[in-house]
């Protein structure tokens, strides 16, 4: 895992060739994610393509659905590129050994955030890359061009790579697949064995384009 804040996005590549050779990937159409209720209908997060995610509830289950994503890429050798606008990802909330696959990057504003995944996304080492932009403010998300959307899609196509974006409300126009979390946990719910919870995740699908693979 690689975490820093004051990070300079030229250091970032250097650190990420030296750390990870040249890899390839093979073609797949999606990426299983061990939550039931989307790998059942889509087969998993589309790759290549961005799928977004809306959060819209507090305690939505946001942070579940980032940990059973470090879990399915472990199990998967996947490597993942985490970039977290607001610092909200907690590593001690997960085993060592399920983070050692991971890039945690927290850049300082949203601008740097997206800089750093059409970075990230052109990477041929890594099978997932993440946007946490759920936390940031609203009108700071609003002045995102719809260009720079489109331009992420296309830079996961070469390696047939999924890209995930968390966002408090819809946002992104160039998603395959677009869901919603919705609903609040109960607080008795935290009680529960996280199997559990990733079990009665139950997002709505807010659109679902068709996808044809890159190398189809």
């Amino acid at each position: 895992m690689f975490s820093g804040p004051n990070t300079s996005l030229p250091a970032l590549r250097q650190l990420l060739a030296e750390r990870f050779p040249t890899a390839a990937h093979a073609a797949d159409d999606a990426l299983v994610t061990g939550i039931p209720a989307i790998d059942a209908a889509t087969g998993g997060l589309p790759r290549p393509g961005l799928t977004e995610v809306v959060c819209s509830a507090p305690s939505c289950g946001s942070q579940l659905l980032l940990g059973q994503l470090l879990q399915a890429t472990r199990t998967q050798n996947r490597r993942v590129a985490l970039v977290d606008r607001n610092d909200a990802f907690d590593p001690g909330s997960w085993p060592a050994s399920q983070l050692e696959h991971l890039v945690w990057v927290r850049p300082r504003h949203t601008e740097e955030a997206l800089t750093a995944a059409d970075l990230l996304a052109r990477d041929a080492n890594f099978g997932l890359i993440i946007l946490d932009l759920h936390h940031a403010a609203r009108a700071e998300l609003r002045r995102i061009p719809s260009t720079r959307w489109y331009r992420l899609q296309r830079a996961l196509e070469p390696a047939l790579m999924a890209g995930l974006v968390l966002t408090p409300f819809p946002l992104v126009p160039s998603a395959h697949l677009r869901l919603e979390l919705g609903d609040s946990h109960v607080f008795a719910a935290h009680n529960r064995p996280r199997p559990t919870l990733v079990t009665a995740l139950k997002p709505q699908f807010l659109r679902q384009r068709a996808h044809t693979s890159a190398t189809g």
